[in-house]
């Protein structure tokens, strides 16, 4: 479901009682207490269901930060889920600094399918909590990191976990990433992964191939699966004389000084339009924009044929004024 980009992201907070070297968080979500639903900054659950509904997804990964931090507030977003979606899987990132019996009964009793716990290769002095007992599938999922000790984590866990997931550990632009400074490379140039993660995941694959265990490349994370849930989300939204190509709309825009809805009023005498409340301007076919651009140019306005991707923020790929 992940790889077909199928499931929904919640990024509960950004607090969390750990500071990792390697976190990717954004210096935006970096141990702030803020909430995202994909890209979509949100500040309840009902904008939550929202987003789940426009972007057609069929389950929901929770994470962090340390989802548990706000224990009350991921139990409602769970059961809000629960409740609104059928055959709706979920699962959710945790250290297990925080974990207890207390809390994995009301993960259980919200309605969570499966829990991921991410395992400190440097502090091993909570490993113990990996065998608490629960009804939903258990796992770990951790980023690779060369010059750690994975298959005495891997040894340790295997006999009280479902599944073991192994992550290519990736550098972020960041100001708390301090990979960069621990000198590890990347690849090349142009990626972020960093280099001999990938050789160590796959080591341990080969020498653990009877443990259900799985490794996730940045590249299926950020390219695949990012893209496919953009896609699937972009046909949600895509407007009736929107053009879509893959996760992208094409579309023209009309903008100027004007109050919105007067706009409206004045070009929809011209052609069919939208307003667009998030960028505060008007949206139309790229065909009427370019056959009225001079009309419209010679009203005030700017009009431009652009590219966007189907996230909420519409993130613009490319424009072209006319």
């Amino acid at each position: 479901m992940c790889v077909k980009g199928e499931k929904l992201v919640l990024f509960i907070t950004g607090v969390c009682p750990r500071s990792c070297y390697f976190c990717p968080l954004s210096d935006e979500k970096y141990h702030k207490d803020v909430m995202y639903a994909n890209e979509r900054k949100i500040s309840n659950v009902d904008e939550l269901i929202e987003e789940a509904k426009i972007s057609g997804a069929r389950g929901c990964g929770i994470t962090g930060g340390d989802p548990l931090v706000c224990i009350e507030k991921t139990c409602k977003a769970i059961k809000r889920l629960k409740q609104n979606f059928k055959n709706f899987h979920i699962h959710l990132y945790t250290s297990l600094n925080l974990i207890d019996e207390k809390k994995i009964k009301k993960l259980e009793d919200a309605g969570l399918d499966e829990i991921r716990f991410h395992l400190d290769f440097d502090d091993e002095s909570l490993w113990e909590r990996i065998k608490i007992n629960t009804s939903m599938s258990k796992g770990i999922e951790v980023p690779v990191i060369p010059g750690k000790n994975l298959n005495k984590m891997i040894n340790f866990v295997k006999e009280y976990v479902d599944f073991i997931n192994l992550n290519e550990l990736e550098y972020a632009d960041t100001e708390h990433n301090k990979l960069g400074d621990m000198k590890f490379e990347t690849i090349n140039p142009l990626s972020y992964a960093i280099k001999g993660s990938e050789e160590i995941a796959l080591e341990a694959m080969e020498k653990n191939s009877k443990l259900n265990i799985h490794y996730c490349t940045a590249k299926l994370k950020n390219t695949v699966q990012f893209m496919n849930r953009i896609t699937r989300r972009a046909k949600n939204v895509k407007k009736p004389y929107d053009i879509q190509k893959g996760p992208s709309l094409f579309r023209g825009t009309i903008s100027g000084e004007e109050d919105l809805k007067i706009m409206h009023e004045k070009v929809s005498k011209l052609f069919v339009n939208d307003i667009d409340p998030l960028k505060k301007r008007l949206l139309c076919s790229r065909q009427n924009a370019k056959i009225f651009s001079k009309k419209l140019k010679k009203m005030g306005y700017k009009v431009e044929i652009v590219e966007e991707l189907g996230t909420y923020d519409q993130f613009e790929i490319e424009s072209e004024e006319l």
